[in-house]
């Protein structure tokens, strides 16, 4: 396999950003940075809690898993 696609398929697997993609993040207005990072919070946090009241409903409901 060519270093190239091992980096890729590592990335993938890791779930990394390419480096592309981190040096675009660094040259945003640090504002713009803030807002992003303020949506991807909420997200985050929304799904944090669908998955808690989901674990909630399986347990309350006496589903053995």
């Amino acid at each position: 396999m060519k270093k190239s696609t091992e980096k890729r398929v590592l990335q993938a697997a890791n779930l990394a950003p390419s480096e592309d993609m981190l040096e675009k993040i660094v040259e945003i207005h640090p504002m713009r940075q803030v807002a992003i990072m303020s949506i991807v919070q909420i997200v985050v946090l929304g799904f944090m809690g669908l998955s808690m009241y989901i674990v909630q409903v399986v347990i309350d409901s006496g589903i053995k898993l």
